[in-house]
């Protein structure tokens, strides 16, 4: 059982640095086992309920794709009377598409903040709730098409109007 703060910021860490090497590594079976089945995803301009469903829209989306990098960082949890952890962290993902054009293939830099609750459970600990909240986005954004669709939340589209991203 985790009991402080700096120990669920380890976990939470080794736990949503899972979550990017399932990505990049296309290992949607390791991706949907990081989840609850009854876990609830929204990551803005859509949602998942689930590890089977969060891995199957994750290997849709990323089909087209060449390779991924998904690079997490400021991860910060907190425990709470439950033994639950609440965890907030930044992701900085690097997409780089199939298809090569004139300047070579084409990719786009995506910026998010996550926020987890994790849960313990008899194989180890899992996401029960995420929400993604993106930042920013440069690059060739046909990509993801779907990411400028995305709602932010009124902190991050300030910040994002802000810089004019």
């Amino acid at each position: 059982m985790v009991t402080d703060d700096v120990r669920a910021t380890a976990v939470a860490a080794e736990l949503l640095a899972r979550y990017c090497w399932a990505i990049d590594d296309e290992a949607y079976d390791d991706l949907r086992a990081l989840f609850l089945p009854e876990a609830v995803a929204d990551y803005g301009v859509f949602r998942c309920r689930g590890g089977e469903e969060v891995a199957t829209v994750m290997a849709e989306l990323h089909r087209g794709l060449r390779t991924t990098q998904h690079l997490l960082g400021s991860v910060s949890a907190r425990v709470d009377d439950d033994g639950r952890l609440h965890v907030r962290s930044h992701v900085r993902a690097t997409l780089v598409a199939r298809s090569t054009g004139e300047e070579g293939p084409a990719r786009v830099e995506v910026a998010a903040s996550y926020r987890d609750l994790l849960m313990h459970t008899d194989p180890g600990w899992r996401i029960a709730e995420r929400r993604v909240d993106g930042r920013w986005v440069a690059g060739d954004r046909t990509i993801l098409p779907w990411f400028d669709r995305a709602p932010r939340s009124d902190r991050a589209a300030g910040a994002a109007q802000a810089r004019g991203t």
